[in-house]
């Protein structure tokens, strides 16, 4: 046992210090030397105290953050998943439990709840100078070139798991237009964190029509980032023009009932709604007969997607391979800012041009 600089919170609890803790990080087949570890709203909430299903690893006061990572391989053991010393690393959040799916390799899918995951539940993450892990949790980067937006994995490979769901689903019906693509169809996203824009790309990637959304308008940083990667972006409190004709395809991030039912009533014949966010502290909404109504006779499934595989984890790199030549710069503006362990204070105050915020830990 050693002490290493880590950021920690007592979940469910809450609060945040940046301090020495004492941690085991030997027998491991992998060490690793975490670079950049993305801050996002679960981590945000569990700071808050807002999320009761965090809580700590058992017998240890306290929880390490963290469950975006990019890392650098510092050693290793074997050359198991060939993970070899000074490769780029993405280490793999939930890590599974004994249920059927778990045993698949589909922990995202766990139908007991006997899972962990870093950095929210029962396992310490990756908010720290340095740890150890298995190699069957480590996804290679196949690209270094694709440098720091490797650090958007993470986020993405829920993207790529709810499409994943989406494509199953869809099959209830034929869902694409007469040319067989979704080029007549619209989706849009609810939210504009950084989890909304990578639905948004995705779906652009899909060939829908993608629409962005809030109750307000963009900043300079975002309004750029949706003009040139194509999307489309409208305040809904004062516009509702693209809502005109409804949507095929609705995906919320805000994790709001209120917000959801909104967009629940604007779905076309056959449409799909698939729940993403979460706020356990979002008030109450109405949902009465006629919405019910609305969901049987027109068919609509309401879908929600957590968390993601490994084949979601190499899906999401490709992806950001790929889109790294296709909008250039663009990507990487997804980063918007870069701040050292000890600014604890961006958990508490989120800038209001994120996007997204990473921790520098090289």
């Amino acid at each position: 046992m050693a002490k290493y600089n880590s950021i920690l919170t007592n979940a469910p609890e809450g609060g945040v210090s940046y301090e020495k803790f004492e941690l085991d990080i030997s027998g491991f087949e992998v060490n690793l030397k975490p670079l950049l570890t993305g801050i996002c709203g679960t981590d945000r909430g569990i700071v808050y105290g807002s999320l009761p299903f965090a809580y700590n690893p058992h017998g240890s006061s306290r929880l390490v953050l963290g469950h975006e990572s990019l890392c650098r391989v510092t050693d290793a053991s074997s050359n198991n998943f060939g993970i070899k010393k000074g490769d780029y690393v993405i280490p793999m959040v939930r890590r599974p439990g004994k249920c059927l799916n778990c045993l698949a390799g589909r922990s995202d899918n766990c139908s007991d709840g006997d899972k962990h995951e870093a950095g929210i539940t029962g396992l310490h993450g990756f908010m720290r100078e340095e740890f150890g892990d298995s190699a069957e949790y480590l996804v290679k980067v196949p690209d270094p070139e694709i440098g720091d937006v490797a650090v958007l994995t993470e986020p993405l490979k829920n993207v790529c798991k709810a499409f994943e769901v989406f494509d199953t689903v869809s099959r209830k019906s034929i869902f694409t237009d007469s040319a067989g693509t979704y080029h007549e169809k619209k989706s849009v996203v609810v939210g504009t964190g950084s989890e909304a824009f990578l639905f948004a790309l995705k779906s652009i990637d899909y060939g829908f029509q993608t629409y962005i959304t809030n109750r307000h308008g963009l900043d300079d940083v975002k309004d750029e980032f949706v003009q040139k990667t194509g999307m489309n972006f409208y305040d809904y409190s004062s516009s509702v023009e693209p809502e005109k004709d409804g949507f095929d395809l609705a995906i919320d991030t805000s994790g709001d009932p209120s917000t959801i039912f909104r967009f629940l009533r604007k779905l076309n014949n056959n449409g799909i709604l698939v729940l993403f966010g979460t706020n356990g502290k979002a008030p109450p909404a109405n949902l009465d007969g006629s919405d019910i109504d609305h969901i049987i006779e027109r068919n609509i499934a309401v879908i929600g997607s957590v968390d993601g595989a490994r084949i979601h984890y190499e899906k999401a790199l490709q992806d950001l391979t790929r889109w790294r030549y296709q909008y250039g710069s663009a990507l990487q503006s997804m980063i918007t800012d870069k701040v050292s362990p000890e600014d604890t204070q961006i958990f508490t105050k989120k800038p209001s041009d994120e996007i997204k915020t990473v921790i520098d830990w090289s």
